[in-house]
């Protein structure tokens, strides 16, 4: 069984940059709400790369899969993750809060779930090996 070295290192600095990007979403919006017009000057470029993130992300949690020998869900979570992001810098233009905030709030929990995730000694488990069936011993 393959064990993800390097790729786990790589998706770990993925991982906690996006996180920390995240993270300043909620701070910069709250000193907006706060009188701090100057706060959206952070938050509104911000909100709007992320999705360029959950796409370099996608790309390390690929090469975490294969050829690195993780597992292959990272990347399939990271592809929902990219297209919550998409949605969400769209809600935050047209000024929809009522889905923007709450769904920028699951968001905030996906990320940070997943970077601790990445940092628990199950992520640098390989995939289980594939199991052989008989009629291909036979073959």
């Amino acid at each position: 069984m393959k064990r993800p070295g390097a790729t786990l290192v790589l998706l770990r600095i993925v991982l906690v940059l996006h996180a920390v990007l995240v993270i300043l979403q909620p701070v910069m919006a709250g000193y907006y709400l706060s009188g701090e017009a100057d706060a959206m000057n952070w938050h509104s470029p911000i909100g709007s790369s992320l999705w360029m993130m959950s796409f370099i992300q996608l790309l390390v949690a690929l090469l975490y899969w294969w050829p690195g020998g993780g597992r292959l869900w990272p990347a399939l979570a990271t592809i929902a993750l990219f297209f919550a992001e998409m949605v969400q810098m769209i809600l935050g233009h047209s000024q929809t809060l009522s889905v923007h905030v709450p769904l920028g709030t699951a968001i905030l929990i996906s990320v940070l779930l997943f970077t601790a995730w990445s940092f628990r000694a199950s992520a640098g488990r390989g995939r289980p090996a594939r199991q052989v069936r008989r009629e291909e011993i036979v073959r």
